[in-house]
């Protein structure tokens, strides 16, 4: 019953991205797409492939968070690991909210393999470690822009400003780190009006899993501190990788963009995208986010066009390989797990200093 549960999900997310896929490449068109690719030239092969070390970077970092002291969590294969991760970033391109179509799919294939709490546990953590990346690496960027770029006395307020609020949500998530999260997410979510009646049950059905999920999250902080900063040092890595697209991109056209400026305008397209998340595959918001960022280096704002298409072109075929790998079959039988994997920590909470 659980295999076929299983494969009736993996259908249904690869209907959702597929459909997803064809949708959003109608909308940007055919056309579009082949004028961009043949203006970009050979160095469309490369913006392509500077991804691919990119996306075993994000795996490396998931796989240390799974590989703990339980020996059937280190026999998942780092290229299950890795097909998991395509799939799961590919659903999150094409969703609203992202993490509603990518991060559901990961713990579904995960299920079989680690038990769901195992599996759960390890997608929130790579998630809160994902998003810490995310506020690091723009924390970052502002120190970089602060040091390296001429801005006016507007713009570096709404920076300090920016930077302080980065600081307030990683104290947030290493809170969260420290203590676990999935029960005050769903204390909370049960006192909202619209989702009560549906949240409210299922905590109360669901404690005692609940609690046993905070357990492992605030076990990978407070036992497993190499693995923990080792994952989210990856993660800080993989978003400055990210920046070398930008560089790449203006090449076929003749603008001349250094990597400090390179690092400035996509992290300022990746903050403007990520504030308005709720846009599949940030449709309208990265062009806005590019064609600001290029303004206030003072480039053509135009260029922002052209750069968030090539990106969209990009996007499109991990998209595709991502989907597509969904529907590829790998060795299962020997990873699955017999008793709960929980059970192998009491209380790490005591380890936090």
């Amino acid at each position: 019953m659980g295999k076929i549960s299983t494969n009736l999900g993996r259908n249904l997310f690869f209907a959702l991205g597929l459909v997803a896929l064809v949708v959003i490449a109608w909308c940007i068109g055919w056309d579009t797409i082949v004028a961009h690719v043949q203006k970009t030239g050979w160095w469309f092969i490369a913006i392509i492939g500077m991804w691919l070390p990119i996306y075993l970077v994000n795996t490396t970092a998931f796989n240390t968070i799974i590989r703990d002291d339980v020996p059937e969590h280190r026999i998942v294969p780092f290229l299950h690991v890795f097909k998991i991760t395509l799939s799961g970033f590919a659903l999150k391109a094409a969703t609203p909210l992202g993490f509603v179509g990518g991060d559901p799919y990961k713990i579904m294939e995960f299920k079989p393999m680690l038990g769901v709490e195992k599996a759960t546990s390890s997608v929130l953590l790579y998630t809160m470690t994902h998003i810490s990346a995310h506020c690091i690496f723009w924390a970052l960027s502002i120190v970089v822009a602060a040091l390296f770029l001429p801005m006016k006395l507007s713009l570096s307020i709404v920076l300090i400003a920016t930077f302080v609020a980065f600081v307030i949500v990683l104290t947030l998530l290493w809170r969260g780190y420290r203590r676990g999260m999935a029960v005050k997410a769903f204390n909370f979510f049960a006192r909202l009006p619209l989702l009560k009646k549906w949240v409210s049950p299922f905590k109360d059905k669901y404690q005692n899993q609940l609690s046993k999920i905070d357990t492992q999250i605030s076990y990978l902080y407070g036992a497993r501190r190499k693995a923990f900063f080792t994952a989210l040092s990856l993660e800080v890595i993989a978003r400055i990788m990210n920046c070398l697209e930008v560089y790449v991109i203006l090449k076929p056209v003749n603008v001349d963009v250094s990597l400090v400026e390179s690092v400035v305008v996509y992290s300022f397209m990746s903050l403007f995208t990520n504030i308005l998340f709720f846009s599949p595959m940030q449709i309208g918001t990265r062009e806005g986010g590019f064609a600001l960022a290029l303004r206030a280096l003072s480039l053509p704002a135009g260029l922002g066009i052209y750069v968030s298409l090539v990106t969209r072109v990009r996007e499109l075929f991990w998209m595709g390989v991502g989907i597509l790998l969904m529907k590829v079959k790998m060795r299962t039988n020997y990873l699955a797990v017999k008793t709960e994997p929980s059970e192998y920590v009491e209380t790490p909470q005591k380890m936090v200093p």
